[in-house]
Order: structure tokens, then sequence, then C-alpha cells
């Protein structure tokens, strides 16, 4: 597969300037670039420099036959082998890469150059990417069921949905909050609603690695295809989510088996997908299912779609009771399961969803009670913001934009727990905790 041309801040090299070395050649110190799909290997980027004998050990474990090294930006000392042939440059390290928790939370995701809309423009782009993602919803069960049944139409509205989620993340102008704060009555199945979080956001963390567009959408595709095999277990079992038996648990641990199985069928399926669906419930440490796999066995665009999973089941749990707010599931991921999920993932997904991820409810300056409903990566403490006000009607409630009220602000995030009841039951979110994603429209 041809590489890309370098872009204008990419490193300049001569063909004679890239080395390919067999695996079994690399030394600490040199820049390598591993010249494989994003999908073969377990690093945040494809081109970095080897800093530690346990990344050579992965690398010569991915079964590669060679690597690209740069001379110019490897180490001085570093001593080069000389069984390499020319080959076109890869393009330089995605700037900004992700390090610590505590960095994510200042951290300001760099945007594309572009006019900031106007305060009107803000909100149309709001409605209107609302409104796609309620369309797509609306044929998601549709897609499901089809796909269930082997139908090529299913496979067409899968492609044409991810299609469309990848406008509306990379169009500064047109896209703005991707998801809304649903409620299971609206939609009928939360599986769907599931699905399609799963795919978007997982395609919104994918956007903080080194990866192109076509890469970028085979992680959507997996995230909403990842349970569609969930149509095989019975329905007693998908009913007892977490509470089944070590018989039904058995059974429903093969669902990523019967997802590949299913989509298989379909002519020219990405091999890729397929082994992003069948590793989804993989974790780290060995611990999760179907084939126990762990540490760099999986992929980044597993462990992508992996975490993105996770994290939705524990906003949005079946079980009300037991759902978590948005910062509370960031922060467990973070800090009691990191033997599960990948930390440089869970700070990306930090760095997306920000301080107050959508769907966290807060007190303001005023001491009135609002959610969060979508991210300002400018302004990070300037959310839209939607106010409890029992005088509100649902078609149009009381949202503020902390952008233009210079002296309201937000004091502290609010556990679901220390709520008054009537607030509690105006978000709704006893029932249901939904989260808006606001991706890519600039903020003055």
């Amino acid at each position: 597969m041809a590489l890309p041309r370098p872009t204008d801040e990419s490193p300049k090299f001569d063909k004679a300037d890239i080395l390919t070395l067999r695996p079994e050649h690399l030394r600490l110190g040199m820049y390598v670039d591993l010249n494989c799909s994003w999908f073969k290997h377990p690093f945040p980027r494809r081109s970095f420099k080897l800093t530690s004998q346990s990344q050579i050990a992965t690398i010569r474990g991915l079964g590669l036959a060679t690597v690209l090294v740069y001379p110019q930006d490897s180490d001085a000392e570093t001593e080069t082998v000389t069984d390499e042939c020319p080959q076109e440059p890869s393009p330089a390290e995605t700037e900004g890469s992700v390090t610590t928790t505590d960095e994510a939370a200042d951290h300001e995701t760099p945007l594309p150059e572009s006019e900031p809309p106007s305060h009107g423009d803000y909100h149309q782009a709001v409605e209107l990417a609302s409104e796609a993602y309620r369309q797509m919803l609306s044929r998601s069960s549709q897609m499901m069921k089809d796909l269930g049944g082997g139908s090529q139409e299913g496979l067409r509205s899968a492609q044409l949905m991810i299609g469309g989620l990848s406008t509306l993340l990379t169009n500064t102008e047109a896209a703005g909050t991707i998801a809304s704060a649903f409620d299971p009555e609206d939609i009928g199945d939360a599986n769907v609603l599931h699905a399609l979080n799963v795919a978007t956001l997982s395609m919104m963390v994918a956007q903080h690695f080194d990866i192109d567009q076509e890469a970028l959408q085979l992680i959507g595709m997996a995230g909403l295809l990842l349970d569609v095999g969930e149509q095989r277990i019975p329905r007693h079992i998908l009913a007892a989510r977490g509470r089944r038996s070590e018989v039904e648990n058995v059974k429903y641990q093969m669902h990523p088996y019967h997802s590949v199985e299913l989509l298989r069928h379909f002519t020219g399926f990405p091999e890729e997908v397929l082994d992003v669906i069948r590793s989804h419930h993989e974790r780290l440490d060995g611990s999760g299912y179907p084939e126990k796999l762990k540490g760099d066995q999986i992929s980044l665009p597993t462990r992508i779609v992996s975490a993105v999973d996770h994290y939705d089941t524990l906003v949005n749990s079946l079980h009300p009771e037991e759902a978590l707010s948005p910062a509370e599931a960031l922060a467990t991921m973070y800090r009691y399961q990191k033997q599960l999920f990948s930390s440089e993932v869970v700070v990306a997904m930090i760095h997306t969803l920000g301080i107050y991820p959508p769907g966290t409810v807060v007190v303001l300056s005023d001491g009135s009670f609002g959610v969060v409903l979508n991210i300002n990566f400018k302004h990070r403490l300037k959310p839209l913001v939607l106010l409890y006000d029992r005088d509100a009607s649902p078609e149009q409630p009381h949202i503020v934009d902390l952008r233009e009220q210079a002296d309201l602000s937000i004091l502290q995030a609010v556990p679901r727990d220390q709520l008054p009841q009537p607030v509690l039951r105006y978000f709704r979110i006893k029932r249901w905790t939904g989260y808006v994603i606001q991706s890519t429209i600039q903020s003055t």
C-alpha cells in the first residue's frame, strides 16, 4: 500500500534517507514507522521513537516483514543496519499526543482553522445535527433486523449511517451536537441507541490518534454492529444483563462470535471490523471474553471500541438505579479499572468529553441546576446548559449558553443521589442518563 505524501508540517526526506529494516534489527532511539494497517498494532501512533525494549518486543511479535526507520529523527548514537531499501516517507506524528489524566482536564484539543459561527448559526447547527441523529435512530431498528436476516439492504443502511456520522464529525459548519439526551420511551429499543452512541463516541475518540478517514469509518462500523449477534441470544438472557446465572453468562458470552458469523456472510465485509467486533469484550488483564486476550494482543481500535462500549453501559445502564453520571463513569474507568482498559484511550475519552461531560448535572453560580448539553473545546467551562425550570415546556426547554453569560458559571457537578427529587424527575436521569456530544463546532 502506497504511503501518503508528507504534509507541510511533516519532515522532508529523500528516499535514500529512509531505511527499511527487519524487526530483529530495531534498536532503542530509532524513529520508526510500522507501515501497516492501524488495526494491526496496539500503539497509539504508527510512527514513534523507540524508548523501551517492550516496544521492540511488541513490534517483533506483530509478524511484520519490515519496518521503516527515519535516521534524521532517530538518536544520533543509534547504529543502523543496512538491510534497507528506499521507501516513500510516512506522515509525521499527529500533534497533541495523549499523556496523563491530570493534563487531560486542561488539554485543549486543536481544531481546524475556521471562522467561529454566530450564536444563531451555532444553535441552528445543534438542531440540524440532533435531527440527523434522530433520523439515524429511527432507521437503526430496521437496519439491525435486515442485517440479522442477511439482507444486503441492512449493510447498505449501516454504511450510510457511518458515512453520515463521519460527515457530522468533520464538517465544522454543519455539525455540532451529535447525540442528544434521549429517553427510552422516545426510541423503543435501547440497544439501538447504545449501538449508535458507541459508534459516534468511538469515532470521536479515535480522532485523537494517528488515523485516516477510512480507518475512522471502520471503527464506527465496528461500534455500530458490535452486538448484532445478540439477536441469536434468547431474550430472557439478554433481559437479565448483569444478573445472569453462570450457564446464561456462558451463552451470552458467545455473542461476539455470533456477530462475526452473521456479518461474514456479506461478501467483502472488512476483516478489520470483524476482528474488533470479535474482541470488543476482551480486557488488558486477560479477564475478558471470548478468547481471554490480553495486553498487546488487543489492537488499539479494539481498545477504543471496548472502552467506549463499557462507558456507555455504565452511563446508560438498563438498570437506572445503577447508572453512573458521565463524570463518575470516566473516573471509575481511570481510577479503578486501569487493569482493564488502556489509559491512553480513557484519557482520550476525557479529552473528548471534557471537564463536565455531556449529561453531567451541575449547580451554577446563581444556585440553579442544569444539565451540560455539549462540549466547548475552546472554553470547557462554558458549555450549553439546560436549566431546571418547572415552567418551561418540554418542546422549548430553558437552555443557556454560558459563553454569553458573563455573570453565570458552573460551581460544581452534583452526584445523582444528592439531587432534590423534583430536579431528578425533571432531568429524568433516574430513568435514563443520555449524553450530548458536540464535536468540531468552533466557539468564540
